[in-house]
């Protein structure tokens, strides 16, 4: 997923939580989105987690650390 893919998959969860909150769609409805929320969450925070990979492995290598 690309930065302009994380900010867009971003961008729709909100959307998704305001639609939940609001109330007003069916149970069939609130449930395909949340789905959908939660996929898009899942592949957001994987992009988080290899960003904070990437960040201690060149701060690592900037102080000279060993890898962990």
């Amino acid at each position: 997923m690309k930065a302009h893919d994380f900010e867009k998959s971003v961008g729709r969860l909100e959307e998704i939580v305001t639609l939940l909150e609001n109330g007003e769609l069916s149970l069939e409805e609130s449930m395909k989105l949340f789905e959908e929320g939660s996929h898009l969450s899942a592949a957001c925070y994987q992009i988080l987690q290899e960003a904070e990979q990437k960040i201690t492995q060149i701060d690592e290598f900037e102080t000279g650390e060993e890898p962990t």
